[in-house]
């Protein structure tokens, strides 16, 4: 699969992954990977299916997924947090633009 699964997140946008239908030419390359899942046989299917040029949800795709997620939440834990409410049981003073209710 030509994914990669580390994510740069917040230094740079990751690329988008595309996904492709097996046609004719790549059916003998699935064939095999799911053989390999039916046997049990996991980390060589994904190895197999990770050394084809070949795009779909395989593990590289999950795992970037992951890393992708796993990144954005420590990103927005590093984000000081914002109050848009404030609590006060005084009237608020206007500048004429901003209607209270």
């Amino acid at each position: 699969m030509l994914c990669s699964p580390i994510s740069g997140y917040p230094e740079q946008i990751d690329p988008l992954i595309f996904f492709q239908d097996v046609d004719l030419e790549k059916q003998k390359i699935m064939q095999v990977y799911n053989d390999l899942i039916s046997q049990g046989k996991y980390g060589k299917a994904s190895e197999y299916i990770s050394r084809q040029e070949i795009h779909g949800y395989f593990a590289d795709y999950f795992n970037a997924i992951e890393n992708r997620i796993y990144n954005l939440q420590e990103y927005l834990l590093t984000i000081e947090p914002k109050q848009p409410f404030v609590s006060s049981d005084s009237e608020p003073v206007g500048n004429g633009e901003i209607i209270w209710i």
